[in-house]
């Protein structure tokens, strides 16, 4: 019954011409969209259109969710299931922003947010009480949580590559694609799995030997993490991801189904 009236919904959406003020604010805002192929606005159009009016937002610290807001980071959030068949981002139905970094604990274990697991508990209630975000994506509960000020667009100027909005929906794909891609093979046969692993794995080496590399020194912390964070380059500078590492290009080209290369100026 609710996938019913999901679709009845997302056609009466459809049914009205995409914003001209929406537009104006995708091509101002969001540089892909002045390279993006005419058989893809369309369809980008469409999903920024549903995400926007489907989606609950809300603003924090006094944060004000206007339709530029809205419409930048759909925008850029859509741009990762344009490849993909399915309304893969229906998960997310709660974006929260924050104007600024803000606070929050690390540890999550146990009600008071202390990892007991751990043998040195009480040195981390001093040392692990808080931590500055710049976003999250929480799955379970279909929320996504993004910090505005480094939202890339046309009044925020963020580091060449960086992308919150990328990185935190590509959290979101990595788990509902992960069944998926764990039954992928690359175009030589290997397991899409296998080919990752070995690049993260190269990423971990050159951090550790204090290697600059294209991907910031976060893509180290964990396989999730580089994911997200190969993510924010793959689109935000595919060319130069495809000229240094071409084999993790090729893997997040079968990811999403889409190859940014051909259609996104640096």
């Amino acid at each position: 019954m609710f996938g019913w009236f999901k679709a009845r919904r997302r056609r009466r959406w459809l049914a009205e011409p995409f914003p001209s003020a929406w537009d104006d604010l995708l091509c101002r805002h969001v540089k892909q969209s002045s390279r993006l192929p005419n058989e893809l606005r369309e369809k980008w159009q469409h999903r920024v259109q549903v995400f926007v009016l489907a989606t609950v937002w809300e603003g924090c610290r006094d944060f004000v969710v206007t339709d530029q807001v809205k419409v930048i980071i759909a925008g850029y959030a859509t741009l990762l299931v344009l490849g993909l068949d399915d309304e893969w981002l229906e998960r997310v139905w709660h974006v929260v922003v924050h104007p600024t970094p803000y606070q929050g604990r690390r540890a999550s274990i146990g009600v008071d947010g202390v990892d007991y697991s751990h043998g040195d508990w009480m040195q981390q209630l001093e040392d692990d009480s808080e931590d500055e975000h710049l976003g999250e994506a929480c799955v379970d509960s279909g929320t996504v949580i993004l910090v505005w000020s480094e939202v890339p667009n046309a009044e925020h100027i963020t580091p060449a590559g960086q992308n919150v909005v990328l990185h935190e929906f590509a959290h979101v794909l990595l788990e509902l694609l992960g069944d998926r891609l764990k039954q992928t093979r690359t175009a030589s046969g290997e397991s899409w799995l296998a080919a990752f692993h070995a690049e993260f794995d190269r990423q971990v080496l050159a951090t550790d030997r204090g290697r600059r590399t294209l991907l910031d020194e976060y893509a180290a912390e964990s396989p999730e993490e580089f994911f997200c964070v190969a993510t924010e380059c793959f689109l935000e500078r595919p060319d130069r991801l495809r000229s240094q590492t071409p084999t993790l290009y090729e893997l997040l080209k079968l990811s999403y189904g889409i190859d940014p290369v051909l259609w996104v100026r640096e």
